[in-house]
């Protein structure tokens, strides 16, 4: 077996864990209105998804929700609140720092380039490539393609790893190898198969 070039990992559910409830919170409590507010403001016209997907940015994000909201939020507002609501897997990043050096480490999202900042300030050093800047979602398999021509690996070449099947059935479509972890010790397992741990 070939070591990969590159590692892409997921971010919510394996490197760490968030509460949509949380966000919701802390949105509303900015927006002078209630979490279920923010919820159905965010679920009319599928405003969340159409960020994550790259058809809106964040600007027009923010711009929608106020519109339905009556409220003032601002980039600041949205990255306090998913910071709130996301605690980092540290024992799942401490393996990363086992990763050999000459492997490029990336996060894979489905998220809008409203978080990415949230995930580099709590990855610092890290590569986040979201969705809405690759122009599709996981599992689609142009995401994993895009990810990869990102950076400049071939998706033989590129190993990634997920905590739900649906997605790594997707990367596997799109030729890489894929697998699923769902916490530090299935995570080093895996990347020692791989041969990435030094």
């Amino acid at each position: 077996m070939q070591r990969p070039h590159a590692l892409l990992l997921d971010f919510d559910g394996l490197l760490a864990d968030y509460d949509h409830r949380i966000h919701l919170r802390r949105l509303a409590d900015a927006a002078d209105c209630t979490p279920e507010h923010v919820d159905a403001a965010l679920r009319t016209d599928g405003l969340e998804f159409a960020h994550a997907r790259g058809e809106l940015d964040g600007e027009q994000l923010l711009q929608a929700l106020n519109q339905r909201l009556g409220s003032t939020l601002v980039a600041p507002h949205w990255h306090a609140a998913r910071l709130a609501a996301t605690k980092l897997r540290n024992d799942c990043t401490a393996v990363l720092e086992r990763v050999h050096a000459d492997v490029q480490v990336a996060v894979l999202t489905n998220n809008g380039l409203l978080t990415r900042p949230v995930i580099e300030q709590l990855l610092p050093g890290r590569r986040v490539l979201c969705s809405a800047a690759l122009g599709a979602r996981k599992p689609d398999p142009k995401a994993y393609l895009a990810a990869c021509a990102a950076l400049g690996c071939a998706p033989e070449r590129s190993l990634f790893v997920d905590h739900l099947f649906r997605n790594v059935q997707g990367a596997r479509e799109a030729g890489l190898p894929a697998d699923t972890a769902f916490h530090a010790q299935s995570l080093r397992r895996l990347l020692k198969r791989h041969h990435l741990l030094r």
